[in-house]
């Protein structure tokens, strides 16, 4: 994992046409960079201009490194010009390339060469990125100088504009605002939204995904590891994409719970609920309005569209705004206030509303003829909203929302919206959010894998030896072999589920059941709740069909060597027929999976008590183990590892220990070889915020102290992290800990006091 500082931190740069040329590119670009203050040398390339803007210009980016060391070279040229660059930048060993493109998408007359050029800057190592011009100004903030506030990375130009006309709006401030130009580059989507998310000044994100060219698994893995530390909205416009792709891309967003917006709308109401800060509490709302006619259109936005329910006010709630109320409402949710309502009642009765339990949003509805109530109210509830983590969203119609009103309302960062239906979109975005960071923490019920791992293991040493060289049919040796493995006999009888591993480009393989009525693809890893889903949709029973499909998508998981598959079943007993390809898969290069594999690593550890042991890959599944394991130990022990004496992981970090990326992170568990296996040990690594280092934790049970479990588990864990690409391995270590500090010291860290606690030592292993 390369690191992108000096693409976005350069000293010297070059320009690679820039002109004096008035109206050029070339000459916009260079009079934009020059001005920043951030560079030493802002370097003119150009054979046609002996200087530019006052200063020499050279003939070729190898002239200009002969004077000055470049950091970073810009290219305001036709892509066809690109190759040439690439090998001219390889010899003066230039590693920074930035590409000036207008166009959202390369023409077609550039496509392959193109493709040629991009691919040789892969294999040269080259960091190279494509952008519009109006682009570089936003690459090259300064962090420090930055502002707190949202991100926003896109792939268009055109929604570029749009997003940043509606937050110019509402004084929408961003932290960075960039716009790339994805054809698989070797700087991905996914490794901007890394650098970008690691930046303190980038409280949120917003991001655009347009094209499927991008690496998909990266791009997929950067946003689950932002979304577990700040909020991340993603609208996707797939115009060149078949719809099953498109499916299978929110599949993964879902499973990785990123919030997806579906229309523009929805991504603007989720850049304003950002920028304000606002977070959910629930889905029961009130409504506060002097429009009986409105609240009513409201209300068939709310029942129609969304989730979200009306609450029910608290006794006291009604007892307190009865008092500023001139006549006893017939209900109070929507409470109807008369249009010459005094602006004290709405404060009140927003006031109330806010402090009752039982609701958790509220929205205000004002529509008037009295310009100065209407400023007068809009000051008095928006103060309401400073003191409140409750979201409290205000709706002003009609001429009621003047300049003043909003203006009012963007410099308050309030909750504010021309239209209900917005506010309602907004607020239930707002709650999907708050269930997505729920769901972030749920845990999967257990299934034991192991005989579908052995299983596998038997099955590859059979087919191993009968892979053709290319994608052929299987013959009828390998297909018996595969179905003695899945325990399936031939039946004559209509099958009721057709089985379909296959490939689809470029998401990856996915697991496909169809019945007669549905057909439902799913992702692997298979998750036990997604399939438990899956069967209820495809109305076919839990047993027996949920722990059958688990371990045979197991099986083909581990098995690279089949390409695709087709059963029709009858039973999870019986097929009728099946059609089955292998491949070499040393010779195969499709695309990888968009969601990383769990690594099929399993080994068997005899413990010196003479029992056996299994060392294998965490999943999701393994949450029940890793929680029971760390109940099982000792307060100390649970105090050295978590710093915390707690009995128990809180949700979050249990989810984290049992939901590792294996894009970027990785875990292992030890645990007992047995049906029902107890555990022994845990250990993994997770990737920091700049994913070039890594932080380990590992918790042995006390029972196995002492007799090397610590080294064996370290041992895997740097071989894994060095072959991932980090550089840096580190832990925070309690002074106190001296045998952890002890195996540190014994695998090669350095031990160093931490510099803002004397109760930690630093550990730091570097890797490459």
């Amino acid at each position: 994992m390369p690191s992108l500082a000096p693409l976005f931190a350069p000293a010297n740069i070059a320009i690679i046409g820039a002109s004096e040329r008035i109206g050029s590119i070339g000459r916009k670009v260079y009079s934009q960079l020059a001005a920043l203050p951030q560079f030493q040398s802002v370097i003119p390339v150009n054979p046609n201009h002996k200087t530019i803007g006052g200063q020499k210009s050279y003939a070729s980016i190898s002239d200009a490194a002969a004077e000055c060391p470049l950091d970073l070279a810009i290219i305001v040229l036709s892509a066809d010009k690109l190759a040439g660059i690439i090998r001219e930048a390889v010899k003066i060993k230039l590693r920074h390339l930035v590409l000036i493109n207008e166009l959202d998408s390369a023409p077609t007359t550039w496509r392959n060469k193109l493709d040629r050029a991009i691919e040789a800057a892969r294999k040269a190592k080259i960091n190279l990125i494509a952008l519009p011009s109006n682009s570089l100004a936003e690459l090259f903030k300064q962090p420090e100088n930055i502002p707190k506030a949202c991100a926003y990375i896109g792939q268009s130009t055109s929604i570029a504009d749009c997003v940043a006309s509606y937050a110019q709006e509402r004084d929408i401030t961003f932290s960075r605002f960039l716009t790339l130009n994805t054809h698989n580059y070797p700087v991905s989507t996914g490794q901007i939204i890394d650098h970008i998310a690691a930046e303190n000044s980038s409280t949120a994100l917003l991001v655009h995904i347009s094209t499927l060219n991008d690496n998909l698994r990266e791009l997929i893995s950067a946003l689950h590891a932002a979304a577990r530390r700040k909020p991340v909205v993603v609208l996707i416009t797939l115009h060149d994409a078949n719809p099953q792709a498109e499916a299978l891309l929110l599949q993964a967003l879902e499973r990785q719970h990123i919030l997806v917006a579906h229309t523009l709308e929805q991504f603007f109401s989720a850049a304003k609920l950002i920028h304000t800060g606002i977070i959910s509490r629930g889905k029961r709302i009130a409504i506060i309005s002097n429009s009986p006619q409105i609240s009513t259109l409201t209300l068939k936005t709310l029942r129609r569209k969304t989730d979200l329910t009306l609450a029910e006010p608290q006794a006291h709630t009604i007892r307190s705004i009865a008092k500023y109320l001139p006549y006893k409402p017939s209900h109070h949710n929507p409470l109807y206030l008369p249009t010459d309502a005094l602006p004290a009642t709405f404060q009140a009765a927003a006031s109330q509303y806010l402090q009752d339990d039982h609701i958790d949003a509220i929205f205000i509805i004002y529509t008037g003829q009295n310009t100065a109530e209407s400023q007068q109210v809009a000051q008095m509830v928006s103060a309401l909203q400073k003191n409140s983590r409750k979201p409290l969203l205000l709706v002003w119609l009609g001429s009621a929302d003047t300049p003043q009103v909003r203006a009012l309302f963007n410099q308050r960062k309030t909750l504010h919206f021309k239209q209900p239906e917005s506010a309602i979109q907004a607020l239930a975005q707002l709650n999907l959010y708050h269930r997505h960071n729920q769901q972030r923490h749920q845990i999967q019920p257990p299934h034991n894998y192991t005989p579908a791992a052995h299983t596998a293991d038997e099955l590859h040493k059979h087919i191993r030896p009968l892979i053709p060289v290319a994608i052929l049919p299987a013959t009828r040796m390998g297909s018996n072999a595969l179905l003695a493995a899945l325990n399936l006999s031939h039946s004559h009888d209509t099958p009721v589920l057709q089985l379909t591993w296959a490939r689809q480009e470029p998401i990856g393989q996915t697991l496909t059941l169809t019945t007669a009525h549905h057909s439902i693809s799913l992702l692997p890893p298979i998750q036990p709740t997604t399939l438990a889903h899956a069967l209820a949709q495809l109305q076919l029973p839990p047993e027996p069909w949920q722990d059958w499909l688990l371990n045979t998508s197991e099986i083909l998981a581990r098995l690279p060597e089949i390409h695709d598959l087709t059963l029709h079943l009858t039973s999870p007993s019986h097929h009728h027929s099946i059609k089955l390809n292998l491949q070499d898969p040393n010779s195969f290069s499709g695309c990888p999976n968009i969601l990383a594999p769990i690594p099929p690593f399993q080994q068997t550890l005899t413990l010196r008590n003479g029992e056996t042991a299994i060392l294998r890959s965490v999943r999701s599944e393994d949450a029940t183990l890793i929680q029971q394991l760390i109940q099982a130990q000792s307060e100390h022990s649970r105090y050295t590892r978590f710093m915390s004496k707690a009995s128990e992981a809180p949700p979050a970090l249990l989810a984290q220990l049992a939901n590792p990326d294996y894009q970027r992170d990785h875990a292992l568990i030890l645990h007992t070889d047995s049906p029902r296996p107890a555990p022994l040990a845990h250990a993994n690594y997770i990737a920091d915020p700049n994913p070039q280092s890594c932080e380990f934790g590992i918790l042995i049970d006390d029972s196995l102290q002492g007799q090397g479990i610590g080294q064996q588990l370290m041992h895997q864990l740097i071989a894994h992290a060095k072959a991932q690409g980090h550089n840096l391995m580190r832990a925070e270590i309690l002074s106190d800990n001296h045998p952890m500090q002890k195996l540190a010291l014994k695998l090669g860290f350095t031990l160093n006091k931490h510099p803002h606690d004397n109760g930690l030592v630093e550990a730091k292993l570097h890797l490459l």
